[in-house]
């Protein structure tokens, strides 16, 4: 009997952000710097209080979907 395959998450390397994407992106909510937390594939907006989810390396720019900070 063979071992059941891991969750299609686990194991695998988060995508990599393009830098120079990084370089261009801002807050769209307060045009601001983000910083890129790459363990937690988060774009960070310390103006807004928000950080935007990476998904398969694509930076998911809504506020909506953005997760409030709590620190």
């Amino acid at each position: 009997m063979s071992e059941p395959d891991p969750p299609a998450d686990q194991g695998r390397e988060p995508a990599r952000v393009d830098p120079r994407l990084l370089e261009i992106l801002v807050c769209p909510l307060t045009k601001g710097r983000l910083d890129y937390d790459a363990a937690a594939q988060e774009l960070v907006s310390r103006g807004a209080g928000l950080a935007y989810p990476i998904r398969d390396g694509v930076p998911i720019m809504l506020p909506d979907e953005a997760r409030v900070l709590t620190d």
